[in-house]
């Protein structure tokens, strides 16, 4: 009895060793795998090295030292390590593939051949030795090597799928790209499902134009064979968008709509994309068929709305384009009617809103007429007569205040800065309102008192958007409140005649504007506002298609304020108004020459080596 009382005293006094010696252990360990992880491997071998020698059979540490071994080149430890670990463990098939590995490191094809015939012999049917040769061989990069050894193990195993992203990798690493997307398309045709992660794949190379055209002509040749099969035709659809080609895509749309008998919700999902791309030609389109082919369709509606959001946007990047004009006879997929203009989206908007008045597009519509009519045409008393009467339903009923909003906007740009500012305090109590239009009607009244010349109460608007970083409209409140703390002093009437100017801008009085800046730096020659009030004019020269004097305004600009910090600013906007506007190409690379010599550090400096290296591309 007397011993078994000692025992256990002994084995209480031991337990807390014991826990602290299994703590030191793993302090050790985590120290080991840091160091690895950060490529230090002299530190992580040293660490891994005392693991070992305390616990010689723990597989991890005996890894721990091989790695450190192999990524310090030390091949003559390594060999010696796995040679002394199979001789206690010869049944293990990792030691037999990683000495074959080293033996291809050292250029000994046949002695790495050796050990891994010998690897594979101690279990034929053992997936995981033909995927660690591989890897092996992968490293070496000896590509053609590892696909043959996971062919063979797939033989081996009689499974036709096994290793195929694997050697699809493999294929992809040497080139081979026709080969690996046939590796893909055999996983695919085998298990449907497999989709997303095929194109995940596919994502991690198809910016080689290679590869992406070798995946579309190998997807499209398995498609015409196999038409019915949905996975296949949703692959290539996709391979199509991702080369932008959005037009072959649409018709691979079309083939799955048929095959799946959806009544044009492919279709609409395909028109959708393209819309979200920015392809809005062929968006139109799509939404126009589906409505025309389905018209009595739960999505018509919508589809029909989004058409004519299609068209809008359209026009508003690149006018009309020929596709859209009435089809000649070579065009399989003419649209219904030709939108020549703004005023032809004005018309289908005025449709949808005729024939949905009740519906959520019908009122869109009418708020996209609203929008075009201030936006594109200028028309301020059209877009505030038409916005105030969809209002109040826009925001009770669909919970939406984009349209007080804009009346807002309107109201600015009307002159009514008092009007503006009250539209806007309208707008802020909405309990549907979301967080960051709140904090955008926020930034758009502190604008407007700045417009007004009320500093104090600008800087009391723009401190909670301040105080939240993280967004465009918390940068914009930063800006402005830079700019009154830089400029206000020693007085404020240069910054109050500058935001006037600004005001001016914004209700597009282009010249009045210009005048304006013209004004400030003819009586304020002293005021380093000066330099922001240059570079106004000549913007404002330049949106007034003034090009002249604007070049003129910027070459005064630069002549004058010799030690403005703006002058970078003022260089690139100069020699940018030659290249584009006056085609001055040898003076453009001259001041983006002068840019880079003067002001090394500019943030316009990359983008001058940018320009100058196109410059002279463009005259080789």
């Amino acid at each position: 009895m007397k011993y078994m009382v000692l025992l256990f005293l002994l084995l209480t006094a031991a337990a807390p060793y014991a826990r602290g010696q299994a703590a030191d252990e793993m302090n050790t360990l985590r120290l080991a795998q840091t160091y690895e992880q950060s490529g230090k491997y002299e530190e992580a071998l040293r660490f891994y090295q005392d693991l070992f020698r305390q616990r010689p059979s723990n597989s991890s540490y005996f890894e721990g030292v091989r790695r450190s071994l192999t990524a310090l080149k030390r091949y003559d430890d390594v060999a010696a390590l796995l040679t002394q670990r199979l001789a206690q463990y010869p049944q293990d098939f990792t030691l037999r593939v990683f000495l074959g590995g080293l033996c291809l490191q050292r250029g000994q094809l046949d002695s790495a051949s050796a050990e891994w015939e010998t690897a594979i012999a101690l279990n034929t049917r053992n997936a995981q030795a033909y995927s660690l040769i591989a890897d092996q061989c992968i490293n070496a990069r000896e590509y053609s090597r590892a696909i043959d050894y996971l062919r063979r193990g797939r033989e081996a195993l009689g499974s036709p799928t096994m290793f195929a992203f694997e050697i699809a990798r493999a294929s992809a690493m040497n080139m081979d790209f026709d080969g690996a997307m046939d590796e893909y398309l055999s996983y695919l045709r085998a298990v449907p499902q497999a989709l997303y992660q095929i194109q995940q794949q596919l994502s991690m190379f198809s910016d080689i134009p290679e590869a992406l055209d070798a995946a579309v002509r190998r997807a499209r040749l398995q498609a015409e064979d196999t038409p019915d099969n949905e996975a296949l035709q949703y692959l290539l659809a996709w391979l199509y968008m991702e080369r932008k080609d959005y037009t072959s895509a649409y018709g691979v749309y079309r083939t799955i709509d048929q095959l799946k008998k959806s009544e044009g919700t492919e279709i609409i999902k395909f028109a959708s994309r393209a819309f979200n791309d920015k392809s809005f030609a062929i968006a139109a389109e799509a939404f126009g068929e589906a409505v025309s082919r389905h018209p009595n369709a739960s999505y018509v509606p919508q589809a029909e709305f989004q058409r004519a959001r299609s068209l809008e946007e359209l026009y508003a990047v690149q006018g009309l384009p020929e596709v859209l004009e009435p089809a000649p006879e070579n065009t399989r997929y003419p649209s219904s009617e030709a939108v020549t203009s703004y005023e032809g989206a004005i018309r289908l908007y005025e449709e949808i809103a005729n024939k949905y008045p009740g519906l959520a597009v019908g009122n869109e519509s009418l708020y996209r007429i609203g929008y075009i009519k201030f936006h594109r045409f200028g028309d301020i008393d059209g877009a505030l007569e038409i916005l105030r009467e969809i209002a109040d339903t826009r925001r009770q009923v669909f919970g939406s205040s984009d349209a007080d909003v804009l009346i807002g906007d309107i109201l600015v740009a009307s002159g009514d800065l008092d009007a503006a500012i009250a539209q806007y305090d309208k707008v802020l109590p909405a309990p549907r309102l979301e967080t960051e239009l709140r904090r955008d009607v926020q930034f758009k009244i502190a604008e407007a008192y700045f417009f007004k010349g009320e500093f104090d109460t600008v800087l009391v608007q723009l401190e909670p958007l301040t105080a939240d970083a993280g967004s465009d409209i918390t940068n914009d409140a930063l800006d402005l409140s830079a700019l009154i703390a830089q400029y206000r002093m020693p007085g404020e009437v240069p910054l109050q005649r500058y935001a006037q100017a600004l005001f001016l801008e914004r209700q597009r009085k282009y010249s009045e504007a210009a005048a304006m800046a013209q004004d400030i730096i003819t009586q304020f020659s002293t005021s380093d506002l000066v330099d922001l009030a240059y570079l106004k004019e000549a913007e404002l020269q330049k949106r007034s298609g003034r090009v002249q004097d604007a070049a003129a305004s910027y070459q005064a600009f630069l002549d004058a304020r010799t030690e403005s910090f703006l002058r970078d600013r003022g260089m690139f906007l100069l020699a940018e108004l030659r290249e584009e506007k006056l085609e001055d190409i040898p003076g453009a690379i001259t001041l983006y020459q002068q840019l880079l010599s003067d002001f090394p550090f500019s943030q316009f400096a990359s983008r001058a080596r940018e320009r100058i290296l196109n410059l002279r591309k463009g005259n080789s």
